[in-house]
């Protein structure tokens, strides 16, 4: 039977203290500045998962969220939805001329375009092609695109160690506080969370200024407009 575990019983953190209470990225995923792909307007994506909409002001540019598994599901509501960040397209089969498993093939794209159905893959077994049905993915890993349609994000700044970016101002907010702490805590939390998944150089006590002015660089950004 699986523990649920209630975050407000533990510990707030002390003064100078970041404590890590195991939320995820995901919590600020309602509402993501990000930048037409079209016409580079800034602009927003708001609400989650299948609600999340974007409307350009300036190209009129419309993407909706879905399901993003329209072609594996049967029930007939689900849609695939918008989607313009990158994709892979991979598969695997046995070769269509000695019959050696398998063969695979596998095609990664900056940006979805036109689908692809199949690729051509060689058989290590016998050097011949076969042409390989494929399935797309949404690629979504740590890129500076927003978590539903794609878009890239209107908040990244590129530093000597490394690249930021952020959702919107409670993201900042939240990696300023982890910015300035001098001590970093976890209260028993899974390696699942936001903070615990962030790239090592942010990590590192000697970033620790340099990532700060960064998070403020974007904050007084996402203030101009």
């Amino acid at each position: 039977m699986a523990v649920r575990r209630n975050r407000d019983l533990r510990p707030a953190p002390l003064p100078g203290r970041h404590l890590d209470d195991g939320h995820g990225l995901w919590r600020y995923a309602d509402r993501v500045a990000v930048r037409c792909h079209r016409c580079d307007t800034p602009g927003w994506v708001v609400g989650r998962s299948a609600a999340a909409r974007f409307r350009c002001l300036s190209c009129s540019l419309a993407l909706d969220g879905g399901s993003g598994n329209a072609g594996a599901c049967t029930c007939g509501r689900c849609s695939a939805g918008d989607w313009v960040g990158p994709v892979r397209y991979g598969g695997h089969r046995a070769c269509g001329h000695c019959g050696h498993k398998w063969v695979s093939a596998e095609l990664y794209r900056a940006r979805a375009a036109a689908p692809v159905r199949t690729l051509m893959g060689e058989c290590g077994q016998c050097g011949r092609s076969s042409e390989v049905p494929v399935t797309l993915s949404r690629v979504r890993a740590n890129e500076a695109i927003d978590p539903h349609l794609g878009l890239p994000l209107r908040l990244v700044e590129k530093t000597a160690a490394g690249v930021l970016w952020a959702y919107n101002e409670a993201h900042l907010q939240a990696l300023h506080a982890f910015a300035v702490a001098p001590l970093r805590e976890r209260a028993g939390v899974a390696n699942a969370s936001m903070f615990s998944r962030l790239p090592q150089w942010m990590k590192l006590a000697r970033n620790r200024v340099l990532l700060q002015r960064a998070v403020e660089r974007l904050q007084r950004r996402l203030l101009q407009g």
